[in-house]
């Protein structure tokens, strides 16, 4: 089997570089290329349809993969797979941000890869100036799409997020916290610090990495002093906990794979297909809410064996369920099957 990605070179991006990783565990199983922005077979302003043209002649891919779209590119990706010899999957992330076109695009492919199966809300805005979310049909997306689709929730890649031995910090928080998508964060960082101080743990707070997600480059943001690429991944894996939220959409977000794959601990709140991904609160995560999240803190914080026992057993189900050459075999297998 051949796959044509059109992902972004991506190795050098905050979070994205999973996904690089990924596509390399991709290729050791089945024959890829790739024609997305950064990769040397890339032509800006040439359609799809002309890029296989080119790569292959008259004998193209089995399978293109349309990675990381943006809703403007969308259409334009539409029309230039309309006539061709070859299956397209595209990926689908943020199912809150205009679900009719994603669902309209999803059903003029060949199959659906779907980061998270639910969302509770839908954005909104009002003369593209004020956002607000509207409640929505959690399974308007499963009950609407007409294609074969392959659950594909994010992972971790054991070469960018591994165990550390030592802890320089009782319990982390890194990343965005407005109110309005992430309550609980909110209220974490506006009182983490303080009840730090109080109990005397080592801890750090920092806010999200500025920047759209495809211009993130991980060496930019590291001179100018941001937690990213290498020294994340090792902030992370010297913690003993992890707290945040997963948002008002509930998303089994990628901090949930990069603390586990860290052999931290991942407090959070539950997130919707928990079950399927085999995260059992108190086994190997520790769930919680806005009421109870300083009283769990305290609570693991004060027992280190009970500590220790929680990451050990989100590492192992990281690894056994979630990590990027798991994805890689579910993602061939998957084509493979509807090829």
């Amino acid at each position: 089997m051949r796959l044509l990605f059109t992902t972004p070179y991506s190795q050098n991006l905050v979070n994205l570089n999973v996904v690089y990783a990924l596509e390399r565990e991709v290729s050791k199983l089945v024959e890829c290329r790739w024609i997305g922005p950064g990769y040397p077979d890339h032509i800006p302003g040439e359609t799809i349809n002309q890029s296989v043209r080119r790569l292959y002649g008259s004998d193209g891919p089995d399978w293109v993969v349309i990675n990381n779209a943006h809703r403007p590119t969308l259409s334009k990706m539409m029309e230039e797979t309309t006539e061709r010899d070859y299956k397209v999957a595209i990926t689908i992330a943020d199912l809150h941000v205009n679900p009719l076109e994603w669902v309209k695009a999803a059903n003029m492919f060949d199959a659906v890869l779907m980061r998270y199966l639910y969302s509770p809300y839908e954005k909104k805005s009002i003369m593209d100036r004020f956002t607000y979310y509207k409640k929505h049909d959690p399974r308007f997306y499963l009950d609407n799409i007409k294609k074969p689709v392959l659950h594909f929730p994010w992972f971790t890649d054991p070469g960018i997020y591994k165990p550390s031995e030592e802890k320089e910090y009782d319990v982390i928080f890194l990343g965005s916290y407005r109110k309005k998508v992430y309550p609980l964060r909110n209220r974490i960082v506006a009182n983490l610090a303080k009840l730090c101080e109080e109990k005397g743990w080592k801890y750090l707070v920092r806010d999200r990495p500025p920047g759209d997600t495809l211009v993130r480059d991980i060496e930019r943001l590291k001179s100018e002093g941001h937690i990213v690429g290498d020294i994340y991944a090792e902030t992370v894996a010297r913690s003993r906990i992890f707290i945040f939220g997963n948002s008002i959409f509930s998303y089994p977000l990628s901090k949930y794979f990069e603390i586990t794959g860290s052999r931290t601990v991942a407090m959070a709140d539950k997130p919707t297909s928990a079950e399927v991904l085999h995260f059992e609160s108190g086994e190997n995560y520790v769930e919680i809410t806005l009421e109870n999240w300083k009283k769990k803190l305290e609570y693991y914080l004060e027992d280190d064996q009970l500590c220790e026992e929680i990451a050990r057993k989100g590492y192992d189900n990281t690894m056994k369920n979630h990590s990027s050459e798991v994805r890689a075999r579910q993602l061939v297998d998957f084509l493979k099957q509807h090829q």
